[in-house]
This record gives C-alpha cells, sequence and structure tokens, in this order.
C-alpha cells in the first residue's frame, strides 16, 4: 500500500485465531468477555455527525480547529465503522491515544501527528497510519481489507481502563497455551518461556509480561502467514520464545530462542506491538520490510 497506508488488527488470520483457539487460559478469555461486555453495555445510538448538513466546514470553526495545537481534537470514547461491523475504542495516554479493538486483548499505543489542512493523523509504532482525524472530527479509520480507509462515528464514552493482574500460575498456563495454539492453528512447535524474575515479579509486572506475551505470539502468527515460505524459514530459525525484562522494548534472536523484552514501568509502551514484532521478524530472518504484508 503506498501513501498513508493503515493495518488492520481485525484480519483473516486473527479471526481464525479467536474461532480456533480453544485453549487460551482464563485470563485471556475474562480479559477479553469484559471488553466485550463493557463495549456493549455503553454502546449508546449513533452519534451526530460533527458537521451536519448545511453546516460550512471551512467556518470560523474550522479555521480555529486549524489554529489548534493538541491532541484534544481527538476526541476519546467508543467508535464504530458504517455497518457496526468494526468496533474499538481510543483513550488518552499522555501525548498519544491507545487503540484497541472489540474482541481482541491487544492494546496499540498511537503517536499523533499534525496532517495536511489542520487534519490529526494516528500511528502505530510501526509508523503506518491507523486513523484520521480531519479539522471538523469526521474520523477514518484504516484496514487491511480497506486501504482508502473506511469512515467511523463516535457511539460513546470509552469504559474505564481496565489494570491488568496476573498470578503467577495464570501466567505459566498463558505461556502454554500459546504454545498449543501455534502448534494447533500453524502447526509450529514452540516453547515459551518467562525469565524466573518475571515470574516472581509483582502481579502488575506479570500482567505486563502477558500483555508481551500476547502481542509476540500475535506478531509470530502474523508473521507465519505473510509470505508462503515465511513458515519454513521460521522454524529453521527459532525453536523457543523467552520474555525477560529489558531496558527498552526489543525483538532479537540469540541462538534458536527469540527472546522478547519488555520494560515494565514504561506501561503500554514498554512491550513491541504485534505489527511491530511482525515486522522486526522480517528483518532478523532476513526478510525485507516490503515482503512482509500488511494484516
Amino acid at each position: 500500500m503506498a501513501g498513508e497506508e493503515g493495518v488492520w488488527l481485525g484480519d483473516k488470520s486473527t479471526g481464525r485465531r479467536a474461532e480456533t483457539n480453544r485453549h487460551w487460559n482464563s485470563v485471556k478469555s475474562i480479559w477479553t468477555i469484559t471488553a466485550a461486555f463493557l463495549f456493549a453495555a455503553t454502546l449508546p445510538a449513533w452519534a451526530q455527525a460533527d458537521a451536519p448538513p448545511g453546516i460550512n466546514p471551512y467556518s470560523n470553526t474550522m479555521a480555529a480547529r486549524l489554529s489548534a495545537e493538541r491532541v484534544g481534537d481527538v476526541r476519546p470514547g467508543i467508535y464504530s465503522t458504517g455497518d457496526g461491523s468494526t468496533v474499538f475504542t481510543l483513550e488518552p495516554y499522555n501525548d498519544k491515544y491507545l487503540l484497541s479493538f472489540q474482541n481482541s486483548p491487544e492494546i496499540f499505543v498511537l503517536s499523533v501527528e499534525h496532517g495536511s489542512l489542520g487534519a490529526r493523523v494516528l500511528k502505530y509504532d510501526t509508523d503506518t497510519t491507523a486513523i484520521r482525524v480531519s479539522v471538523w472530527g469526521g474520523m477514518t479509520l484504516y484496514t487491511h481489507d480497506a486501504p482508502g480507509g473506511v469512515p467511523a462515528t463516535r457511539q460513546g464514552d470509552a469504559p474505564p481502563p481496565v489494570q491488568l493482574a496476573v498470578s503467577q500460575p495464570d501466567l505459566q498456563t498463558a505461556l502454554q497455551d500459546e504454545a498449543r495454539h501455534l502448534a494447533y492453528v500453524q502447526n509450529v512447535d514452540l516453547r515459551f518461556s518467562a525469565d524466573p524474575s518475571v515470574l516472581s515479579a509483582d502481579p502488575e509486572t506479570r500482567g505486563r509480561a502477558f500483555g508481551a506475551l500476547v502481542n509476540a505470539a500475535t506478531g509470530i502468527e502474523r508473521f507465519l502467514t505473510s509470505l508462503p515460505t515465511a513458515r519454513q524459514i521460521f522454524v529453521k530459525r527459532v525453536n523457543s520464545v523467552k520474555l525477560a525484562e529489558g531496558g527498552k522494548p526489543t525483538v532479537t534472536l540469540t541462538g534458536q530462542t527469540l527472546l522478547v523484552s519488555f520494560v515494565p514501568g514504561e506501561g503500554h509502551e514498554g512491550h513491541a506491538s504485534s505489527l511491530a514484532i511482525q515486522e522486526e521478524l522480517s528483518k532478523l530472518l532476513a526478510y525485507s520490510a516490503k515482503d512482509v504484508a500488511s494484516k
């Protein structure tokens, strides 16, 4: 895709992941069900458009927004695409935004840039465009199936954020479940583990490790389905995945072990997204960036 392209979490492979994975642990299930309930409970009727018919968007209101230099022009809340098939939330996070899709545990951290004519452009950590917000508030979501963008309408306020605290047994179960999932869906035999210091850490740190685990497993699955030869290369080079605390969120290959580093103190920015992990795997395993399909 050229220009301001986007990538889509809710692709077909991720859909298959939700349908076929019968082994996800109770923590992941509770998290997803809770998120879906909060979406449903807070989803009101369609909101009115920000620029109603008969109002000239190139008015003094637009001029005022053009002169604004703050991210407040991006309204947090629950959004839905026109047919209601895609529901997502935006939440402010320092000078950035958190993006999460209904029925998916991953939370993306989006940076905000100024676009042309006063627009705001929200991007993933891979620098690809996720959302564009016009100066009068119209929102466009960029997806794999609609690279040209689809309009999204605000439905209401977002539910309060949920802090995930994970016990040691639950994290160990999650590691086993991800290995089972990839064996079942992708026919790839991987061993997932965590550094002992992570397993013995506080529940919040294990919660951040759980987030890093989900992103790593999803990124690996995205990579495996990116090219016909990707699985063959991956199984020759990687036989295990290990979570560990580090100075920055990185993915490195040590021998045949994929080391996934995360930084608990940096919150949601402390681990790489599944999209960044997919992209990094293409480099570690000698793929060029253009060979990795956006999902």
